[in-house]
């Protein structure tokens, strides 16, 4: 059965969303982009006067959770339906398939009793833990490991190869950085980096988030 995908922002990594739902079935239709600076054929409109299609779900690619949800949010108050990319190499053990505007790349490996939030993004071959709390606008990033039982917070970023020990949390819009091991629990808005992390910067929420657009 074919499935239709609106992709929100036609940069990179909307590009790459595209390039990633063709390859994994040939039942994915992606009918375009939706972009307030780019302008070409392939992109439908600007996200707030766009004709919305009812029959495709769309899907942000934008790399911060913050601005995953912002345009989500707009998305949805203009009734376009949310969907959900999962690959069909990765391994759950948790539901994934109807978190809306979830995006789950790759070998990413998901185990049992996981809460996702919306707009969670998990790239391949990262490895979440049993009982792991994701909250709404999470980004894992690749080769990631979060540990059993950690609570990752609402926008916090986990670059790759990073370590999340079990029953850690880590702060809302937190920052733990590449190849970083997190032994205790990250405040939020900071960012972390090194083994044992340690925080290396101090940041306002508002700093989280790009300009506002697609």
């Amino acid at each position: 059965m074919t499935r239709k995908f609106v992709l929100a922002a036609a940069g990179g990594f909307g590009r790459e969303v595209r390039a990633w739902l063709q390859a994994y079935s040939s039942d994915n239709l992606v009918a375009g982009f939706v972009d307030d600076i780019v302008v070409a054929d392939h992109v439908l409109g600007p996200i707030d006067t766009h004709a919305v299609l009812a029959d495709a779900g769309y899907l942000v690619c934008l790399g911060k959770g913050v601005d995953r949800i912002a345009v989500g949010e707009r998305l949805a108050a203009r009734g376009a339906r949310l969907g959900t990319l999962v690959a069909p190499m990765g391994n759950y053990a948790s539901a994934v398939d109807a978190v809306p505007g979830g995006i789950f790349l790759g070998m990413c490996s998901i185990s049992s009793s996981v809460t996702i939030g919306r707009f969670v993004l998990v790239q391949g071959f990262a490895c979440i833990g049993h009982d792991v709390v994701l909250e709404e606008g999470v980004t894992v990033s690749s080769h990631a490991f979060i540990g059993g039982g950690a609570h990752i917070g609402r926008n916090a970023t986990i670059h790759p190869h990073a370590t999340v020990l079990p029953r850690v949390r880590v702060g809302e819009g937190a920052i733990v950085g590449a190849g970083a091991v997190v032994l205790k629990d990250v405040a939020p808005h900071v960012t972390v980096f090194g083994n044992p992390a340690k925080v290396i910067a101090v940041h306002r929420a508002a700093d989280l988030a790009d300009k506002p657009g697609a």
